[in-house]
């Protein structure tokens, strides 16, 4: 599955985090970008390092209004003890059929399971950075740095 383009509109979606409060994602246009983090699985090797490198980098992401969400099906239950045991600071969606994960392509090829994907919106509800992977944060806030959305009023 491809993922989705830079320069499109983003999907906008509402999904519930591990303690079951609803996450809309219009909710920060205008205020900040979002950088959805989408993972396979939580307490896996690959995903838990790459969420560990999120919280360890979370004061120059959130410095450059970047504000990181991880996303995957696993539940509410799951997401909160991966939380709490690697000390993540973050919000963990619960895409339980992946239906966000597909609006995004951020699907295998086969067509099951997550891609592990970066995708950042911004402020103007518009995709600025989409890469498959695990890219490492001085990448994204580089493709910041080359997007001007900070000018765009809130609604």
């Amino acid at each position: 599955m491809t993922l989705i383009e830079v320069g499109s509109a983003a999907p906008d979606f509402t999904l519930k985090n591990d303690d079951g409060e609803e996450f809309h994602l219009a909710d920060l246009r205008g205020f900040v970008r979002a950088m959805l983090v989408f993972y396979p699985k939580d307490f896996t090797p690959g995903c838990t390092d790459q969420l560990i490198q999120v919280r360890k980098h979370i004061e120059h992401l959130r410095g450059a209004g970047i504000e990181p969400i991880g996303v995957n099906p696993d539940d509410a239950a799951s997401h909160k003890a991966f939380r709490k045991e690697h000390g993540l600071n973050i919000d963990l969606l619960v895409d339980e059929d992946a239906a966000v994960a597909r609006a995004y392509g951020a699907i295998k090829p086969e067509g099951e399971g997550i891609q592990r994907s970066v995708v950042v919106v911004g402020k103007d509800g518009n995709v600025i950075f989409a890469e498959h992977g695990a890219p490492p944060w001085q990448r994204i806030l580089s493709a910041m740095r080359k997007t001007d959305d900070s000018l765009v009023p809130a609604s």
